[in-house]
């Protein structure tokens, strides 16, 4: 008789193990890519096969979309205690789900769930995959009031029994929404992955033996736990704040309406406490996120930044604790819609990235360090990215296009972000090919090309976000979700000086004509600036600001990706570089001279060396004359001599806590200015600057609408040197200086 579980788990085989079940997970996920005929999939890879314990824990997932991993177990765990007696669980089962009140993001987000029994008789583990599918019925993206809007929705539901495919299921599910093949293939992809998965880890139970098996996952859970515990311990306690914003259309005013997403993270010991509390109240769009959907988003969060190293299982989050107020915009109240939840997750990861990236500084784990991958000043405003209609073939349109997934990654202390480098929320993502996008939508591609100016300013610039231009080609019936243009960045961060986004990323539609294309015939080439401008046909901005729009053939748009937030003082920036990204089209002679202070001659060949240092001490200069610190004075401390302070910490690329045998103090590691004692906010000492948008930004909202933000810039009263720049909403009220970093550690 087979023991329950060895007595020891021998290493060896334990790694030999934990690598096969890794291995078996991504021949999941890409067996579902190749199954399904869905871009959103195929191509972007949001999809995730994982497993679970007998329990629903989950022991270990793929490199697929993180937040589908992280929401399965609480949907494995719910419908065990609803129907473990009726219908209950079979060997061959497989169940659907997709309730993100209970599990998961939106209605959008679906996944096939399978248990696991040895010798037909024993449930020993769970299997799982789940996908970002197109459509589920219900209205078009965007114009959803509440979740009953958005089409199917089900908290589980056998779709295979027993082994036998159920069609009277199938058909059910997919002849509710609007292309039952689309759909289709996704399910069938997500049971043929669960098929791989199971039959692959009952391979492992036949080779390394149940026992082993079973306790091989509660070794990977617990070390998921303890390592991550472990990491923590490394960091300083302390608590770091984040707040960043997105922008929703106000149904009343049918204008834009910024909404705040307020984060404090405490670190204490081995344990990190998440409070949400200030977040904006939930909207009566789809632009809610539940608290799975929150939940989830965070965990993809930790894992992307924090626990990369850990084994990605349940375990990892056990230190985790949050609270989510009910009624906010992270913890909306049943039946609120929640379509855009991802979007809302995707700010929230960014805002949670800001404390995590700002603690794993002050641990000295400088490589493991980024600025945000999401930010972007107003590209979220206009014409979407979810479309609806047919093709010309007659073909129904698949409704989301993923060039999203080519963002600009952050940059770091010592290097520029990647362009175009990926998504942090899917280790395996991809953006879809021209080619097949012409294929399955109603468009001609023109170009795809690095944002100008479209990344976080700094020593190390973000990575640059693409723009890509294309005409409506074929369809009659084609649209897009629409949304106010937004006078606030949604979502991004800079660290340490480095600014959160770029300044070129709006969203422009043109009524070309399907005329355009006998210029394009004469060699002429439609190009952002120009279009812009209207020399591509009139620029068209819909009255009232619907929630969708039609999209005429003829239509010519231009759409950007964010790209990443940049590190460091743009002065400190070696000119070099700059004139490096000014010769590949990647910065502007504008933004050389004005942000990064570098003069490039009249060719565009050379830097101008002495006008450089010229503008860049103007520049300096003028943070000394217009920076007033908030306090009223620069320092709370009686200067001391420089050389007896010795560094103890160092939380920030140029500030530090230093002892001089008694009070720890903050100051600057390049001028040695003494800013106040280590329990304070620096900011209340630093010169402090306020930028309203409207004088920042080159260009108006194409609506003619004001900017309702503002950048607070601090530089240090010494060397000038900018220390921190934080967008601030007015309107939203709150601390206008906040209090980011609030280091507890004995020294």
């Amino acid at each position: 008789k087979m023991k329950t579980k060895p007595s020891v788990i021998d290493p060896v085989r334990y790694e030999m193990f934990f690598h096969r079940l890794w291995a078996i997970g991504e021949e999941g996920r890409m067996t579902l890519q190749r199954v399904t005929a869905s871009p959103i999939v195929s191509q972007g890879g949001e999809c995730m096969s994982s497993f679970y314990d007998a329990e629903g824990t989950m022991v270990l997932a793929c490199s697929g979309h993180l937040r589908f991993a992280a929401a399965t177990s609480q949907a494995i765990t719910s419908m065990f205690e609803w129907f473990s007696k009726s219908p209950g669980f079979h060997d061959g089962d497989q169940f659907f789900f997709n309730d993100p009140y209970v599990a998961g993001s939106h209605t959008y987000d679906m996944m096939i769930i399978k248990p696991i029994f040895y010798r037909g008789n024993q449930l020993i583990a769970w299997t799982a995959t789940s996908t970002h599918t197109a459509d589920t019925g219900g209205l078009l993206r965007g114009a959803a009031y509440e979740i009953f809007h958005e089409g199917i929705r089900v908290m589980g539901l056998k779709i295979v029994e027993r082994g036998e495919f159920r069609e009277d299921v199938f058909k059910t599910l997919t002849e509710q929404c609007r292309d039952p093949q689309y759909v289709g293939l996704d399910l069938k992809a997500m049971i043929a992955g669960n098929n791989v998965c199971a039959k692959r880890y009952l391979g492992l139970v036949d080779r390394f033996g149940l026992g082993f098996v079973q306790a091989a996952g509660e070794k990977m859970i617990e070390d998921s736990e303890s390592k991550a515990r472990a990491k923590l311990r490394s960091m300083p306690n302390g608590t770091w704040v984040a707040r960043q914003y997105v922008t929703t259309l106000d149904r009343k005013t049918r204008k834009s309406v910024g909404q705040q997403l307020y984060c404090a993270m405490t670190k204490e010991k081995d344990e990190l406490r998440f409070d949400f509390t200030g977040s904006s109240p939930q909207t009566d769009t789809d632009h809610n996120s539940t608290l799975p959907s929150t939940i989830a988003h965070l965990a993809l969060a930790l894992t992307n930044t924090l626990f990369w190293d850990v084994p990605w299982s349940d375990g990892k989050m056990r230190p985790v604790k949050i609270t989510v107020p009910e009624g906010s915009i992270l913890n909306c109240r049943y039946p609120a819609a929640c379509g855009a939840g991802p979007r809302i997750g995707n700010v929230l990861v960014s805002t949670v990235n800001e404390c995590v990236a700002k603690m794993i500084y002050s641990s000295g784990r400088f490589d493991d360090v980024n600025g945000s991958t999401t930010g972007n000043l107003e590209y979220v405003g206009g014409p979407g990215y979810f479309y609806g209609g047919h093709t010309r073939e007659g073909i129904r349109v698949a409704q989301g296009l993923y060039d999203i997934h080519g963002a600009g990654m952050g940059a770091a202390p010592y290097r520029d972000g990647v362009n175009t480098g990926g998504h942090m929320n899917i280790p395996s993502a991809g953006i879809t090919d021209i080619e097949r996008i012409e294929m399955q939508y109603p468009f001609l591609y023109f170009t795809r090309g690095h944002n100008r100016d479209g990344s976080g300013f700094g020593q190390y610039r973000g990575g640059l976000g693409s723009y890509r231009i294309y005409l409506i080609y074929g369809s009659q019936d084609c649209s897009v979700d629409y949304k106010p243009y937004g006078g606030i960045a949604q979502g991004g961060f800079g660290l340490f000086g480095g600014y959160p986004t770029g300044i070129s990323a709006t969203r422009v539609m043109a009524e070309a004509g399907l005329q355009m294309l006998d210029r394009v015939r004469k060699g002429e080439y439609p190009e952002v600036q120009a279009l812009r401008a209207g020399e591509w046909g009139k620029t068209y901005l819909p009255e009232g600001v619907p929630e969708r729009i039609a999209l005429p053939e003829g239509s010519l748009l231009v759409d950007y990706v964010a790209g990443g937030g940049g590190f460091g003082d743009p002065l400190d920036r070696d000119a070099s570089a700059v004139l490096r990204d000014y010769s590949r089209g990647w910065v502007s002679r504008e933004t050389a001279e004005r942000i990064y202070g570098v003069v490039v001659d009249a060719d565009g060949k050379k830097i101008d060396v002495a006008a450089t240092e010229e503008r860049r001490k103007q520049i300096r200069e003028s943070r000394l004359r217009e920076g007033k610190p908030p306090s009223g004075k620069t320092s709370s401390l009686e200067s001391g001599a420089a050389k007896s302070w010795r560094t103890k910490l160092k939380f920030h690329s140029i500030l530090e806590i230093a002892v001089d045998g008694g009070q720890p103090a903050i100051r600057c590691s390049r001028c040695g200015h003494l800013f106040c004692r280590a329990e304070e906010n620096y900011k209340l000492y630093a010169l402090h600057r306020v930028v309203d948008l409207n004088d920042f930004m080159p260009c108006p909202l194409p609506s003619g609408e004001p900017y309702y933000g503002e950048y607070h810039q601090y530089f240090c009263p010494g060397c000038a040197t900018q220390l921190q720049v934080d967008l601030f909403c007015p309107m939203l009220g709150g601390e206008a200086i906040l209090w980011d970093t609030r280091i507890r550690q004995k020294l």
